[in-house]
């Protein structure tokens, strides 16, 4: 997937509008599609906007819920590749937790 290209724009960068040539919206003009990190944040973002006002708050909830447990993860994650000796536990922590966040290609050197 590293060679992979925008399908949106079929990797140049940009798309053409009425209004002439634009970056594309979906990998905001890298020609590259963006991470699942990336992705994931969008959807979120998009569920906070469609869900606005006392109806959604169980939406926004979620998603905030979603944010915080993610960001647990990188904490952990970042501890784990900062061990001075990683050891087996740490490893498989490492790798459960960029399995769970798909941060970095998956390769199990466990």
């Amino acid at each position: 997937m590293a060679n992979a290209s925008c399908t949106t724009c079929y990797g140049s960068g940009e798309v053409v509008t009425e209004h002439g040539a634009t970056a594309c919206p979906d990998c905001f003009g890298d020609g590259r599609p963006p991470g699942r990190g990336a992705k994931i944040e969008w959807q979120l973002r998009a569920l906070d906007g469609k869900y606005q006002g006392e109806a959604g708050d169980d939406v926004r909830w979620l998603v905030h819920e979603l944010r915080r447990s993610r960001e647990a993860l990188v904490h952990i994650l970042t501890l784990c590749q900062d061990a001075a000796e990683p050891g087996d536990l740490q490893k498989e922590i490492q790798f459960r937790a960029n399995e769970a966040l798909g941060l970095y290609p998956e390769i199990d050197s466990r």
